[in-house]
Order: structure tokens, then sequence, then C-alpha cells
């Protein structure tokens, strides 16, 4: 769950979003929206798949807490399942193994299947070596970290690679996707607008100033380049062995998009590192914490992303998108509230953009 910080300089007020009780009622809302399946019916996919060295039973075990897809591990694989049909979710984890190779830092991918030889989508990966940064991050040494983050960037730059001629989702086809990314991210806001307005889910009058702020800037992004977007970098998305990077995992939301768009997750991790485990047991562990001394490294490495004079612009109209995005999946109300209520107050500003939440952070205000 992704959130915007509070900027103000005098906390006093504590957000919902921090307090004990969002994240049991996040914990919760893991429990009912996360799909669970017997280790039996993982082992019959595996076996469907042809899947050559098969674990025993008792080698399958749930992945924690904070992932929103159902995962299961063994000692040598990581296997994904979907029973929704619809959009697939898993398809951008293949579109990486197989561009990069099994022997770039990026998942490897053993099988897939979307609803043909199984009754799911179905994603097994070899597991890479090594363990999350979440667990040690925050014992690390700031330079350990710096050497960890800069191997990230390099795959994803290696990851802009991937040239795609239109923008969206990365699907097994071309009908979700646009000609451009204005198209694509008007198109998703709409239909969250159209959510939130149905289920009542914020005050109209508010979401009227969000959608009128959104259509009169979002054409900021009627031209670019599209290139493959992990839009989900993070500690806990991130492996390793000491200083040494061994994969980057989960592109389950990636994007055709401008790579402008990788710095959404990217700059969160930095800023605002306890969203990516809301409801989970390590979030009293990150709570207020952060990695600002990696803000430098980020804009060594993408000196073209950062040169650019609509960058704050461009970030605001997509954080906009997202937390609409967010509000209509209804995870919480009082979170919708507050989310809701700070776009309004903070992130609809025609001129100055130096008191966004971006313009905060890049401005320097904040480190």
């Amino acid at each position: 769950m992704k959130n915007m910080p509070d900027k103000k300089e005098d906390n006093v007020t504590q957000r919902y979003v921090d307090s004990e009780e969002y994240q049991n009622e996040i914990a919760r809302q893991y429990k009912k929206r996360v799909s669970k399946f017997s280790r039996e019916q993982v082992l019959e996919v595996l076996k469907m798949l042809n899947i050559s060295k098969l674990p025993s039973i008792n080698e399958i075990v749930e992945a924690g807490a904070g992932n929103v897809n159902a995962t299961y591990i063994t000692d040598d694989l990581v296997i994904k399942l979907n029973q929704e049909k619809g959009h697939p979710d898993y398809w951008a984890n293949k579109i990486v193994s197989d561009r990069l190779g099994e022997h770039s830092l990026v998942v490897n991918v053993l099988a897939y299947d979307n609803f043909e030889k199984t009754p799911f989508e179905a994603l097994v990966m070899e597991r890479a070596n090594g363990h999350m940064l979440l667990d040690d991050i925050l014992e690390m040494s700031e330079k350990d970290r710096e050497i960890i983050f800069q191997q990230a960037l390099d795959v994803i730059d290696n990851l802009f690679e991937i040239k795609f001629s239109n923008f969206g989702r990365v699907t097994l086809d071309d009908i979700e996707s646009y000609p451009t990314y204005a198209e694509f991210i008007t198109k998703e806001f709409d239909d969250h607008i159209a959510k939130i307005r149905e289920e009542k889910l914020c005050a109209p009058e508010n979401l009227d100033k969000i959608e009128v702020y959104f259509k009169k800037h979002v054409s900021i992004f009627d031209s670019g380049e599209s290139v493959f977007v992990h839009t989900d970098t993070h500690m806990g998305n991130i492996l390793h062995v000491g200083t040494k990077l061994t994969a980057l995992i989960d592109f389950d939301s990636s994007l055709k998009a401008p790579k402008v768009r990788a710095l959404n997750s990217l700059l969160g991790f930095i800023d605002n590192p306890q969203q990516y485990v809301e409801g989970t047991k390590d979030f009293s562990k990150f709570k207020g914490k952060n990695f600002h001394h990696l803000l430098p490294i980020l804009k060594l490495r993408f000196p073209e992303i950062f040169a650019d004079l609509q960058l704050l612009r461009k970030l605001n109209i997509i954080v906009i998108k997202e937390v609409v995005s967010m509000v209509s999946e209804n995870w919480s109300a009082n979170f919708n509230a507050e989310m809701i209520t700070r776009l309004t107050e903070d992130e609809l500003p025609d001129d100055d953009l130096s008191q966004t939440y971006y313009g905060k952070i890049l401005l320097n205000q904040k480190i």
C-alpha cells in the first residue's frame, strides 16, 4: 500500500496511516483479499506444467504477509497463482526473463500459463539466491546500502532498453495499449474515478477538483518514449548476498511507460519505506525511517530524467493518478479520506510545485 508521507514540519497530529488501527485494518484486508490455495493444488500445477524437479508437499510454503497475490515458495521455486481471468498479472515477469536472459539479475521464469494447461494464470520461477534487503537494510552501513542500490539502478537501466511502440500494461497482446501515456493513464483515472463516485468513497466536491486538475495537466504525457518500467522497486523486491545484488524481483505491475514512472517507487523507497510493509510485522521497524542518502545516487544514475524541466509536473500527475487508484480499491475508509484530503490540499497547484510531495523531496526541503 503506497501513500504520501506528511510534509508538514510540525507533525503533531498522527496520520491515520501511521496508527496501529490502520495497520491492523490492512492486515485484515490482506487476509480477506489474497486468495489461498492448498499445497496439493500448488503441486498439481507444477505437475501440469512439467516442472522437472518437483518439491515434496511439506516443502511448499506460503509467502509472508504483504504479497497481494497468492505466492508460494520452495527451496528452489517461486510459484504465483491467479484464478481471476482477465488482465494477466504475471506476463511481465516472462517478458523480462525472456528479453534479459537467465544470467541477468532478474527473475528466471521456468513456466508460464494463462488458463491453458492449468485452471490458473500460473507463474513458476527459479528461486534466486540471497535474501530480501528488507531483512537487514536497517542494520547496514550507508555505504553498503548505496552499493546495493547502485546495482539495482543498473538493472532498472537495463530494463529501460526494452522498448515498446505504445503505452499501458505489459500484456499478452496490445488490447490494453495506447498511443500515448496520457491516454493510458487518463483511461485508468476515469475508471477509478467512476468507481469512487459509484461507491461514494469520498466527498464528491473533492473528487471534482481532482478530476478537473488532472485533466488540465495530463497532456504533459502526450509525447515521450515507451520503455519497460519496474514500478515496484523497494527493499522487499531486492535480493542480495552481502553487498552483491542477486535479483530484482516482482514485475507483476510493470508498465510500458516513460522512464520517469520508475521514480514513483524509487523515491517512495528513499523517502517513505514504511509504506511497503504496511499491515506486516515489519512496519514498526520501518516506521518513520528513510534512506535520503540514496537520493544523490539516483540523481547521478539518471541525469536525463532529473534534467527534465517538467519533472515535478509529471511526478505530480503520476502521484494523483496512483492515489486515486488506491482509493478506488477501498482498503480503508479513513485512508481514503486522508489521501483525498491531502491531494486537494497539497497536490493541486497550477504554478508553484515546490510544496507538493515530490517538490519537497527534490527541491531539498525535506532532506
